[in-house]
């Protein structure tokens, strides 16, 4: 995405795009008289019938009377003709006071759209124009409204142009809707993707407990985010497998208080979300391994670790959860098999 432009104390705009400035500055063809920010109504498009060389000599002709503040070619350079500060280019007649213009190459017509460098350049000079001077990123088409314009809104006062299009197909006005999605994103960019989550790929030689602490985490942490990494939320087969071998051979039973979820089949097939809570009040009884419990319930301790992981605010194990887990696994012998992709954190 292109950068934000800004506009220097002699009104001319600098920064992350091809700019070239008028010789003389201003171009004679054009007079103080914009009262920024406070007479400022926006910005207006305009089209060259033509292209920037022919324009910028065309503008600089002695008795023209015509003018623009900017020029933009098809290769998205960017040429200034005045500044931005009070300076009044001759490009709307009655309008002129009120409006920055902005003309845009077309190499004779105005059917042409406008390349995509030209799009992102003029979204560039809008978006530091509409910061510089106070009015909205919005389309205007009326001249009682604030924001990006077209010549042709002025009518009979600004000239009666057509101006940027050739009717009746309205090529460039169109355009406008894309410059301005492209300020707005330009003034306020999205924020960069995180860093992706480091991996390990196992190579069947370590258990989960060891793999996790040779990495300085902890196994339920690694099968935390490797669920929370999987495209569907579903554990591999071979990790899957290995998960409910691992709490097959555990004895050990769960201690009170640990808040586990699961899922049955409810009506029409469609899983139905559950809750266990071990230990008195809601389940009093003999103690228990997480293996006896999933065969109860008829479901894999695999799922019951996932989804428990998946459903806990903020996807996280708890703090007795996560203990009992890293427990487990502490206590096997059993090794991953080699090839797994897991997620560290």
């Amino acid at each position: 995405m292109a950068g934000k432009l800004s506009v220097d104390p002699d009104g001319r705009v600098a920064g992350p795009a091809s700019i070239t400035y008028n010789r003389p500055w201003p171009c004679v063809n054009g007079q103080p008289g914009m009262q920024v920010p406070g007479g400022v109504m926006g910005v207006v498009m305009h089209t060259m019938v033509g292209n920037l060389p022919g324009t910028i000599a065309a503008f600089n002709r002695p008795g023209f009377n015509a003018s623009a503040h900017f020029g933009i070619d098809q290769n998205g350079h960017i040429h200034q003709f005045g500044p931005v500060n009070g300076w009044m280019a001759w490009a709307e007649m009655d309008g002129n006071p009120h409006w920055y213009s902005i003309e845009h190459a077309d190499n004779g017509n105005p059917d042409n759209p406008l390349t995509d460098a030209q799009l992102t350049a003029s979204a560039q000079v809008v978006e530091v124009l509409s910061r510089h001077a106070g009015f909205p990123l919005r389309e205007a088409d009326t001249t009682g409204e604030r924001g990006y314009g077209v010549h042709s809104m002025g009518g009979a006062a600004w000239g009666g142009h057509t101006c940027p299009d050739s009717p009746p197909r309205h090529v460039r006005s169109q355009q406008r809707a894309e410059i301005l999605r492209r300020a707005q994103a330009i003034r306020d960019p999205a924020p960069p993707p995180p860093p992706p989550a480091p991996t390990v790929v196992t190579d069947g030689q370590l258990g989960l407990e060891a793999l996790a602490a040779q990495h300085g985490s902890h196994p339920a942490t690694v099968l935390r985010a490797t669920e929370a990494a999987a495209p569907n939320g579903q554990y591999v087969t071979a990790l899957a497998t290995y998960i409910n071998s691992v709490f097959a051979t555990d004895t050990a039973a769960m201690p009170d208080g640990l808040v586990l979820h699961y899922q049955q089949p409810w009506s029409g097939g469609q899983p139905q979300d559950f809750t266990w809570r071990t230990g008195p009040p809601d389940h009093p009884g003999a103690p228990q391994p997480l293996a006896a419990l999933a065969l109860v319930l008829g479901v894999d301790a695999e799922s019951i670790v996932r989804l428990t992981a998946a459903k806990n605010p903020g996807g996280e194990f708890t703090g007795p959860e996560f203990d009992y887990i890293n427990g487990v696994f502490a206590r096997s012998q059993v090794l991953l098999p080699a090839g797994l992709t897991l997620y560290l954190k």
